[in-house]
């Protein structure tokens, strides 16, 4: 089965999750216009939504051909990214930065409602046995005391 083509792939921008959430830790891979013209070091400029909030530089470590850095996403607006080498050039896609998706972490509810179901379920399982268990020593004590007036009357 062929790999999906990334959105930046041509430019040699590439994530290592084709589905971004806050909390993910994604690899930001690079060999793109500065690598090519030889670039030494790059960092990664990223931040979140219009107004780059948070924004940072983080520096990326050279695999080979390739520049690679993670990343902990940290809020659920577009990550969006630029590249800098240490002579101050910058790949940003010709001033419309490389910008990526991301969702809200997802919703546990299956979980929940599947562990409160459980939980439902042990709770009914314990209390039906306390019940049988008291309905049995309610019963030997009738029949001790039936038994016990039965002598008594001898």
């Amino acid at each position: 089965m062929a790999r999906a083509k990334q959105l930046y792939e041509e430019n040699g921008v590439q994530v290592s999750k084709s589905s971004i959430r806050v909390g993910d830790e994604i690899t930001l891979s690079y060999n793109g216009l500065l690598v090519q013209c030889g670039a030494e070091s790059v960092y990664a400029h990223i931040g979140y939504g219009e107004s780059w909030q948070d924004k940072e530089f983080i520096p990326m470590e050279r695999c080979d051909d390739v520049f690679k850095a993670k990343i902990k996403v940290t809020h659920p607006d577009s990550l969006n990214v630029a590249f800098k080498d240490s002579g101050d050039n910058w790949d940003n896609n010709s001033l419309l930065n490389y910008s990526f998706k991301v969702s809200e972490k997802a919703a546990r509810t299956s979980k929940k409602a599947s562990s409160t179901k459980k939980a439902s379920s042990t709770e009914k399982k314990a209390t039906s046995a306390k019940k049988s268990t008291t309905e049995k020593a309610t019963a030997k004590k009738t029949t001790t005391k039936k038994t016990t007036a039965k002598k008594t009357k001898s």
